[in-house]
């Protein structure tokens, strides 16, 4: 017979106290909401959520704020008080501030208080906890990598070395600014690989009545007609590697296009020589010795020794003269004045004066290859403006103005402007050939010249020899082929048209279009760009002179050295000389590795090992 005291029923208070010593063991096992209020605002799934909240915001902000620029920047955007504003928030460098690496460890104790206080010490929670610190250690790699972290950049030339990088930074003042960063160790450059795709080329027309451009195709034969209009054109030939010869011909006696051949000797040896035309480019210029070669041809022996009677005098003059009338006058060239033509109804004022007409550079940059001066002209029917040139004294005939019995020539205007050591070599179709010497603006010597004589220039230590004259001057043209291999491509284009056809050369490295004789279509053959297949530098890294580690990086495949990242960032797009270097040092990497890494095995054991367990245990379970 059992006892019967272990049969009397508890009480009420006995059942009461019971349960109360449960709920207190439970207490002291989880904790209870007054006992540290600092633990459970640790603890609080609330904070997370509000710090999750603050963090998207602050992405947000960090989103449409443009990141990293100066005060100027900020305030031509948003204004002075805004550009104000984000900068002492921050706002303008969101995730490098520091309040958003506080909010970083805020979010990271959370976790790890709730970690710990939902921790049971048992097998099956090992999942749990390698996911919750999974997520620890990723934001505790992004405060050290937003805080310790450093990256930045610097160009090394091939055969130098570099043991620095600089980082860009906005100082106090809002203004972008370099700092230098010292590396523990130097970094040599021992070459740098370019390689470029081959190069494509195009052919484009443009019609210029139309204000239209087309790219046509670049094929053998085939006669394309350009779009909305009258033209044809056929490529005839082609060569990958063309280079242009060009001899000096004369193709005729008469002056059309005067030029000579001129020499120039030193103490020794020949210093300089080349064709000078009349008409184009005819100045050799040394400025070393401050010496200016000019050819200078006249279309009368009166304008000649009118030209050179100016120089003598060294006055610049305007002559006027009435058709019909035998008056003439000369008038010194000074601007802006009135001068009144005595005994006629005329007066004239030179507004202005150019060594080189159309040519905008200020005078004292101007060669005097066409001078000019401009005249206002006042008669009976008002006034008129005339541009009157020395070299072209007839400019009127072809260009017939309000007042054609007032003839206007001027001379002496190309001596204004001189170097310290000038020769001019005049020249008239009537055969006088004279070369003048100038230095320092005054005529030291004139001497008549012939082909082939040399000729001292006193006081310079220098010969001039003129070897050649042409009367007609023009160039032989020959294309030529160097090689197989894709250089400089030429085609040869047929272009049939209103006026007929025509054909010629299109080089690909001419800059100018090759215009049909009706100069109404132009052609253009052009490389379309070279792109760059390749670029990669073969680096060495030395440590008290001594190589450690080397390796040829490109895109992509960097060099890693004591905790930087060396990486192939950019070039030098123009000779190739130095290659761009992006240097990155990230504290925080090893630890958001090791995150990813507990996140893998966490997630495998609750999705596998976990269930795989709690099975067994309840197969063992129903056993017993």
């Amino acid at each position: 017979m059992k006892n019967g005291k272990q049969n009397q029923p508890r009480t009420i208070m006995e059942t009461k106290d019971a349960s109360q010593q449960i709920i207190q063991k439970r207490a002291n096992r989880y904790g209870q909401k007054d006992t540290n209020k600092v633990w459970d605002f640790f603890c609080s799934v609330k904070l997370a959520v509000v710090i999750i909240l603050i963090m998207v915001v602050a992405c947000i902000l960090g989103t449409v704020i443009l990141q990293e620029k100066t005060l100027d920047e900020y305030t031509a955007r948003y204004g002075y008080g805004l550009a104000t504003f984000f900068r002492i928030t921050q706002l303008s460098n969101v995730f490098y501030s520091y309040w958003f690496s506080f909010l970083l460890v805020l979010l990271c104790a959370n976790l790890i208080c709730c970690t710990i206080k939902r921790w049971r010490n048992t097998f099956l929670q090992t999942g749990f906890i390698l996911t919750h610190l999974s997520l620890v250690l990723i934001l505790i790699g992004g405060v050290v990598k937003f805080q310790l972290g450093v990256k930045g950049g610097v160009n090394v030339y091939e055969g130098k070395s570099v043991d620095y990088f600089l980082t860009q930074m906005i100082n106090r003042q809002g203004k972008l600014d370099y700092v230098k960063k010292d590396l523990p160790f130097s970094i040599a450059l021992d070459d740098f690989i370019l390689e470029k795709n081959e190069p494509k080329f195009q052919l484009v027309s443009y019609v210029k009545s139309k204000d239209r451009q087309k790219v046509l195709d670049v094929k053998l034969g085939k006669r394309q007609r350009v779009p909305g209009s009258e033209y044809g054109v056929t490529i005839k030939d082609y060569i990958p590697d063309a280079e242009l010869q060009q001899e000096p011909i004369n193709t005729s006696d008469k002056p059309e296009n005067p030029a000579i051949f001129v020499r120039l000797m030193g103490s020794e040896n020949v210093a300089a020589e080349g064709w000078l035309l009349a008409h184009d480019r005819n100045y050799y210029e040394d400025r070393k010795q401050n010496l200016r070669i000019e050819y200078i041809w006249l279309p009368s022996q009166t304008e000649l020794d009118k030209a050179i009677s100016s120089l003598e005098t060294g006055h610049a003059k305007l002559s006027v003269a009435i058709a019909g009338q035998g008056l003439s006058q000369d008038y010194s060239l000074e601007l802006n004045k009135v001068f009144k033509f005595e005994g006629t109804e005329y007066s004239i004022r030179m507004l202005q004066y150019v060594l080189n007409y159309g040519d905008k550079r200020p005078l004292n940059e101007q060669p005097s290859d066409n001078p000019a001066v401009q005249v206002e002209i006042n008669g009976p029917e008002g006034a008129e403006t005339r541009w009157v040139f020395e070299k072209f004294p007839d400019w009127d005939k072809m260009h017939p103005a309000k007042y054609k019995n007032v003839k206007l020539t001027c001379s002496g205007i190309a001596s204004i402007y001189t170097a310290k050591n000038t020769i001019r070599i005049f020249q008239s179709p009537e055969g006088k050939q004279v070369i003048v010497y100038i230095k320092d603006n005054r005529v030291v010597e004139t001497m008549p010249w012939e082909l082939g004589k040399k000729y001292t220039i006193a006081g310079t230590g220098n010969q001039i020899t003129i070897a050649n004259y042409f009367p007609s001057f023009d160039f032989k043209k020959e294309v030529i082929k160097k090689s197989d291999t894709v250089g400089t491509p030429a085609i040869y284009v047929e272009v049939d048209g209103p006026s007929g056809k025509a054909d010629d050369w299109l080089f690909s490295n001419n800059q100018y279009a090759t215009w049909y004789t009706d100069n109404n279509l132009a052609l253009v053959y052009e490389s379309t760009g070279e792109s760059i297949k390749h670029f990669t530098s073969k680096l060495r890294i030395v440590e008290n002179g001594q190589t450690v580690a080397e390796k040829i990086i490109r895109v992509n495949d960097p060099l890693k050295h004591r905790g930087y990242v060396i990486y192939q960032s950019s070039y030098d797009p123009e000779a190739g000389n130095f290659s761009g270097l992006q240097i990155v040092k990230d504290p925080g990497i090893p630890v958001v590795y090791s995150g990813f890494g507990a996140l893998c095995f966490g997630v495998i054991f609750i999705f596998y090992i976990k269930p795989f367990l709690r099975k067994k245990q309840k197969k063992e379970a129903e056993g017993q």
